[in-house]
């Protein structure tokens, strides 16, 4: 996956925060002397940029959770689950939850947004969440089994698969894929738009 390759360092306030997938964490470097001002270690591989607001900073992690941190010394505020359960896999040589968390957090209007799941025949979970309190603002479990044409050209039972860093518009909230297709939701209550296809098809919905 090309997110995996390189570095996606996030700047704010004078701190650069980078997620590494061999080591499991997230780490605060100070932009004017290149030193650590804080590690924070999650129970799986970290994939994606993270995101930041006000003095939070959040990602997400192979272990299936969201994680809110306090910007100024990693101090864990809360964390949220997108599975169902804490059940685990072997994925890439480790062991990680059955619904890992590889749609990136994205912040807007107090609210962060995040996915979960990249098997749609094991559920995929989409949140919005109060970005300060961790608090459910709505969830969307029903994009994970669609019968339609996959990238491949091939129809399948696999919805939405959400791998990268989710996008908040004004109105829709882009979720990409990866080997599956992206989809949008309306950004303000969760419900399906369309499933964006490989050959410029777009599939409409509401649910």
């Amino acid at each position: 996956m090309s997110y995996d390759t390189i570095f996606e360092p996030v700047v704010r306030d004078g701190r650069m925060f980078i997620g590494f997938n061999d080591c499991d964490r997230v780490a605060a470097l100070d932009c004017a002397t290149g030193k650590q001002r804080w590690a924070f270690f999650a129970d799986g591989p970290v994939r994606l940029p993270a995101a930041c607001s006000n003095d939070n900073v959040y990602f997400v992690s192979d272990d299936g959770y969201l994680y809110c941190l306090a910007a100024g010394d990693g101090t864990l505020k809360w964390k949220f689950r997108a599975g169902p359960s804490p059940r685990k896999v072997i994925g890439n040589k480790r062991l990680v939850s059955a619904w890992p968390a590889r749609g990136g957090p994205v912040v807007r209007d107090g609210v962060i947004y995040f996915a979960g799941s990249i098997w749609p025949f094991e559920g995929t979970f989409i949140y919005a969440l109060d970005a300060e309190a961790g608090e459910v603002v709505w969830v969307n479990d029903s994009t994970g089994a669609q019968y339609i044409k996959q990238p491949h050209s091939a129809l399948s039972f696999a919805g939405v698969a959400p791998q990268g860093t989710l996008v908040a518009t004004y109105k829709l909230l882009l979720v990409p894929g990866g080997r599956s297709v992206p989809c949008a939701l309306d950004r303000l209550t969760g419900r399906f738009k369309y499933f964006h296809l490989n050959d410029g098809a777009r599939v409409w919905g509401d649910r």
